[in-house]
């Protein structure tokens, strides 16, 4: 865990020079990236945690979604994300940027947002849920927003969520089984796994790119992979 937390600290400083330095435009003669997550050896078995309120809506039991992996060693909510880049495509800004409170889970488990988004905060539990947001700087959590839905449907935007670059842990005071993440990226280039381990990344500028990969239980590796104009190139980050 300290390992981690020091490679996150690393991470985050780095994502934060990129944030000063990034300029978004068109990108001429750029290339595509997609690749694999996936885990050495045996994969280690999902988390159970017990909940100790709401046992009717959520259930005795619940995994905690901290190891998803299938049975050929992909890795589901991983953040792959290119390292130091300083130009390339624009970012987009969804309109409808949600993380979402529903079956006493924070839906999804792990979300890249860009920074300087708004987020929409929701709850869809018949339940009340806080929802609280901590900046990982340093190894350390630093108090975002504490943010409390008590009613079902309630939906709460915020726009200083995000004003920075890095790692946002997520957990509910109310229920603490509840953990989610957001990846706050000041560039385009930054993607979730799916459930095969794969991302995608298309109009990368051309040349030799560092890829950092993160996973919460996993750990972080960096690989390079070179973009050659109208090409996709493929990789698998072993973790």
């Amino acid at each position: 865990m300290k390992n981690l937390m020091h490679a996150t600290a690393i991470l985050l400083a780095a994502a934060a020079v990129a944030s000063a330095q990034y300029a978004g435009g068109p990108v001429a003669g750029g290339g595509s990236i997609s690749g694999v997550v996936k885990v050495k050896g045996k994969p280690p078995a999902d988390e159970i945690r017990i909940v100790q309120k709401n046992e009717a809506q959520c259930g005795a039991k619940m995994t905690a979604h901290k190891y998803v992996i299938s049975p050929a060693g992909e890795v589901r909510w991983a953040v792959a994300a290119i390292d130091g880049i300083s130009k390339g495509k624009k970012a987009e800004v969804p309109a409808n940027l949600l993380y979402d409170n529903l079956n006493c889970r924070f839906e999804p488990h792990v979300l890249v947002a860009p920074m300087g988004a708004t987020l929409k905060v929701s709850n869809n539990d018949d339940m009340l849920h806080n929802s609280h947001f901590f900046l990982v700087e340093g190894g350390v959590k630093k108090n975002l927003i504490n943010m409390a839905l008590p009613k079902k449907g309630q939906v709460i935007e915020n726009n200083k969520i995000l004003r920075k670059p890095g790692l946002v842990s997520v957990q509910c005071d109310a229920h603490e089984f509840m953990q989610g993440y957001i990846w706050v990226s000041p560039h385009p280039y930054a993607a979730v796994t799916d459930e095969k381990g794969s991302f995608h990344m298309s109009d990368v500028p051309a040349g030799t790119h560092k890829i950092k990969v993160w996973h919460e239980g996993l750990g972080e590796k960096i690989v390079s992979v070179s973009v050659e104009s109208g090409k996709e190139s493929k990789l698998v980050v072993d973790l």
